[in-house]
């Protein structure tokens, strides 16, 4: 199982993203079920349709968000995961934004072993595995 981060739909959504070719290949492979099973969550689906809007257009954020909705299993965050992401969040030495520990709390709770991301920030945690 693979979670995707924003970094790599938004480099999938952006032409001009330095990582976009990277994104296609990746996308390629997951949609190939290489990884099997691929997830995101509404928290990454909210920034990336937002970053999207804001540095392409409304028309391709509309495109990706409906793209996104139909080929990937996005899961929410709920109380328990807010709670257990706030707790890593005040306790990480390392600048992950809320967001970004979202993820480690998703990833760890729903047993996915592969994180999709062009984030730098999360080499430094061990216990995932980064594919890029």
């Amino acid at each position: 199982m693979i979670f995707i981060d924003a970094s790599v739909f938004v480099a999938f959504g952006n032409e001009k993203d330095v990582h976009h070719k990277r994104a296609l290949n990746l996308f390629e492979e997951i949609e190939k079920g290489r990884y099997g099973l691929h997830f995101t969550s509404d928290y990454i689906f909210n920034e990336t349709i937002g970053v999207i809007n804001r540095k392409v257009s409304r028309e391709k954020a509309i495109l990706l968000g409906d793209h996104i909705k139909e080929s990937t299993l996005i899961i929410n965050i709920t109380n328990e995961i807010l709670d257990n992401t706030w707790t890593i969040f005040k306790e990480s030495k390392d600048k992950l934004s809320l967001v970004d520990c979202s993820i480690v709390t998703v990833m760890e709770l729903e047993k996915i072993e592969y994180l999709a991301t062009f984030d730098k920030e999360f080499s430094k945690i061990e216990t995932l595995k980064i594919i890029h």
